[in-house]
Protein backbone atom coordinates (compact mmCIF):
# COMPACT_ATOMS: atom_id res chain seq x y z
CA UNK A 1 0.00 0.00 0.00
CA UNK A 2 1.02 3.48 -0.68
CA UNK A 3 1.88 5.64 1.91
CA UNK A 4 2.56 9.19 1.94
CA UNK A 5 3.49 12.13 4.56
CA UNK A 6 1.30 14.55 2.84
CA UNK A 7 3.29 17.51 4.53
CA UNK A 8 3.51 21.07 3.95
CA UNK A 9 6.60 23.04 4.84
CA UNK A 10 8.23 26.38 4.88
CA UNK A 11 11.64 26.63 3.26
CA UNK A 12 13.49 26.72 6.54
CA UNK A 13 11.62 23.89 7.65
CA UNK A 14 12.82 21.61 4.37
CA UNK A 15 16.25 22.65 5.26
CA UNK A 16 16.08 21.54 8.48
CA UNK A 17 14.26 18.68 7.80
CA UNK A 18 17.07 17.37 5.16
CA UNK A 19 19.74 17.97 8.27
CA UNK A 20 18.21 16.10 10.96
CA UNK A 21 17.89 13.14 8.09
CA UNK A 22 19.47 9.62 8.55
CA UNK A 23 20.24 8.10 5.17
CA UNK A 24 20.60 4.49 4.91
CA UNK A 25 20.33 4.79 1.14
CA UNK A 26 22.86 6.11 -1.84
CA UNK A 27 21.39 9.15 -3.70
CA UNK A 28 23.37 10.13 -6.71
CA UNK A 29 20.43 12.28 -8.38
CA UNK A 30 17.85 14.48 -8.73
CA UNK A 31 15.11 14.04 -10.81
CA UNK A 32 12.25 16.64 -11.72
CA UNK A 33 8.81 16.48 -13.19
CA UNK A 34 6.41 18.63 -13.87
CA UNK A 35 2.92 18.09 -12.65
CA UNK A 36 -0.33 16.71 -14.93
CA UNK A 37 -2.57 19.71 -13.99
CA UNK A 38 -1.84 23.25 -14.37
CA UNK A 39 -0.59 25.75 -11.09
CA UNK A 40 -3.93 27.38 -11.19
CA UNK A 41 -5.51 23.81 -10.16
CA UNK A 42 -3.40 23.51 -7.18
CA UNK A 43 -5.43 22.99 -4.13
CA UNK A 44 -2.63 22.21 -1.49
CA UNK A 45 -3.72 18.82 0.49
CA UNK A 46 -6.60 18.23 -1.58
CA UNK A 47 -4.28 17.81 -5.06
CA UNK A 48 -1.58 15.90 -2.88
CA UNK A 49 -4.45 13.14 -2.10
CA UNK A 50 -5.56 13.80 -6.00
CA UNK A 51 -1.91 12.14 -7.02
CA UNK A 52 -2.14 9.85 -4.62
CA UNK A 53 -5.13 8.29 -5.77
CA UNK A 54 -3.89 8.12 -9.21
CA UNK A 55 -0.48 6.65 -7.59
CA UNK A 56 -2.31 4.03 -6.02
CA UNK A 57 -4.20 3.29 -8.42
CA UNK A 58 -1.46 2.44 -10.89
CA UNK A 59 -0.46 0.20 -7.97
CA UNK A 60 2.65 2.16 -7.13
CA UNK A 61 3.93 1.37 -3.83
CA UNK A 62 5.95 4.91 -3.50
CA UNK A 63 5.85 8.17 -5.71
CA UNK A 64 7.69 11.04 -5.81
CA UNK A 65 9.36 12.63 -2.76
CA UNK A 66 8.80 16.08 -3.06
CA UNK A 67 6.49 18.74 -4.71
CA UNK A 68 7.38 22.37 -5.10
CA UNK A 69 3.88 23.92 -4.81
CA UNK A 70 2.88 27.85 -5.23
CA UNK A 71 1.80 27.39 -0.94
CA UNK A 72 4.85 25.67 -0.16
CA UNK A 73 7.09 22.36 -0.49
CA UNK A 74 5.17 18.89 0.07
CA UNK A 75 6.58 16.18 1.37
CA UNK A 76 5.05 13.00 -0.36
CA UNK A 77 7.24 9.89 0.45
CA UNK A 78 9.83 9.75 2.77
CA UNK A 79 12.82 10.87 1.12
CA UNK A 80 15.03 7.44 3.02
CA UNK A 81 12.46 5.15 0.51
CA UNK A 82 13.12 4.91 -2.93
CA UNK A 83 10.38 6.51 -4.69
CA UNK A 84 8.26 5.92 -7.90
CA UNK A 85 9.01 8.38 -10.39
CA UNK A 86 10.79 8.44 -14.18
CA UNK A 87 10.82 4.64 -14.68
CA UNK A 88 13.15 1.23 -13.82
CA UNK A 89 16.35 3.54 -13.99
CA UNK A 90 15.38 7.06 -12.90
CA UNK A 91 14.20 6.39 -9.80
CA UNK A 92 17.31 4.18 -8.75
CA UNK A 93 19.45 6.20 -6.03
CA UNK A 94 17.42 9.31 -6.94
CA UNK A 95 14.80 11.92 -5.07
CA UNK A 96 12.24 12.63 -7.54
CA UNK A 97 10.72 16.00 -6.95
CA UNK A 98 7.66 17.27 -8.86
CA UNK A 99 7.56 20.95 -10.08
CA UNK A 100 3.53 22.42 -9.80
CA UNK A 101 2.36 23.09 -13.10
CA UNK A 102 2.47 22.34 -16.69
CA UNK A 103 5.66 23.43 -18.48
CA UNK A 104 5.28 21.87 -21.97
CA UNK A 105 5.70 25.34 -23.78
CA UNK A 106 7.47 27.58 -20.93
CA UNK A 107 9.39 27.54 -17.83
CA UNK A 108 7.72 28.48 -14.13
CA UNK A 109 7.20 32.12 -13.96
CA UNK A 110 5.30 31.80 -10.48
CA UNK A 111 7.96 33.67 -8.44
CA UNK A 112 7.15 31.70 -5.52
CA UNK A 113 7.52 27.91 -7.03
CA UNK A 114 11.28 29.43 -8.63
CA UNK A 115 12.25 30.67 -5.34
CA UNK A 116 11.17 26.90 -3.60
CA UNK A 117 12.65 25.07 -6.43
CA UNK A 118 15.66 26.79 -6.21
CA UNK A 119 15.45 25.86 -2.30
CA UNK A 120 14.81 22.20 -2.95
CA UNK A 121 18.14 21.73 -5.33
CA UNK A 122 20.44 23.78 -3.83
CA UNK A 123 19.85 22.30 -0.58
CA UNK A 124 19.43 18.70 -1.83
CA UNK A 125 22.90 19.24 -3.68
CA UNK A 126 24.36 20.70 -1.02
CA UNK A 127 23.07 17.23 1.14
CA UNK A 128 24.17 14.56 -1.00
CA UNK A 129 26.94 16.31 -2.37
CA UNK A 130 25.32 16.57 -6.34
CA UNK A 131 26.55 18.81 -9.04
CA UNK A 132 24.67 19.73 -12.32
CA UNK A 133 25.85 16.90 -13.92
CA UNK A 134 23.15 14.37 -11.37
CA UNK A 135 20.31 16.72 -12.48
CA UNK A 136 17.78 14.92 -14.62
CA UNK A 137 13.90 15.27 -15.89
CA UNK A 138 11.93 12.75 -16.15
CA UNK A 139 11.87 13.29 -20.01
CA UNK A 140 15.68 12.13 -19.62
CA UNK A 141 14.50 8.65 -18.72
CA UNK A 142 10.87 8.38 -20.32
CA UNK A 143 11.30 10.95 -23.78
CA UNK A 144 7.72 9.59 -24.67
CA UNK A 145 6.22 11.26 -20.50
CA UNK A 146 4.26 13.76 -20.56
CA UNK A 147 6.90 15.77 -18.97
CA UNK A 148 8.46 17.77 -21.43
CA UNK A 149 12.30 18.86 -21.62
CA UNK A 150 11.52 22.52 -20.71
CA UNK A 151 13.33 22.13 -17.23
CA UNK A 152 17.21 21.64 -17.89
CA UNK A 153 19.49 21.24 -15.47
CA UNK A 154 21.00 24.52 -17.02
CA UNK A 155 17.75 26.21 -16.00
CA UNK A 156 17.93 24.60 -12.46
CA UNK A 157 21.66 25.76 -11.86
CA UNK A 158 20.47 29.30 -13.10
CA UNK A 159 17.24 29.49 -10.93
CA UNK A 160 19.52 28.72 -7.72
CA UNK A 161 21.85 31.75 -8.78
CA UNK A 162 19.05 34.25 -9.58
CA UNK A 163 17.39 33.24 -5.99
CA UNK A 164 21.50 33.55 -4.69
CA UNK A 165 20.06 36.51 -2.26
CA UNK A 166 16.99 34.59 -0.98
CA UNK A 167 19.11 31.54 0.09
CA UNK A 168 22.30 33.96 2.08
CA UNK A 169 18.67 35.11 3.95
CA UNK A 170 17.70 31.50 4.54
CA UNK A 171 21.08 30.73 5.65
CA UNK A 172 20.79 34.02 8.02
CA UNK A 173 17.08 32.46 9.54
CA UNK A 174 18.50 29.00 9.64
CA UNK A 175 21.31 30.27 11.82
CA UNK A 176 19.27 32.51 14.07
CA UNK A 177 16.76 29.54 14.69
CA UNK A 178 19.80 27.53 15.52
CA UNK A 179 21.25 29.88 17.84
CA UNK A 180 17.69 30.46 19.67
CA UNK A 181 17.37 26.54 19.81
CA UNK A 182 20.75 26.22 21.83
CA UNK A 183 19.91 29.39 23.98
CA UNK A 184 16.78 27.60 24.95
CA UNK A 185 18.72 24.03 25.41
CA UNK A 186 20.90 26.13 28.30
Amino acid sequence: MLKIINRKIKAHAFVEHLQKLSMWRSVDKLVFHHTSSPIETWKGSASILHYYSIYQSRGWKSGPHIFVAPDGIWLFTPIEKEGTHAGPEGKKRSIGIEIVGRYNEELPTDENIKRLTAVVTHYLMERFGLHEKDLFTHHQFEPDSFCSPTITAGWLVANIADHADYLVELEKKLAERKNENSNLAR
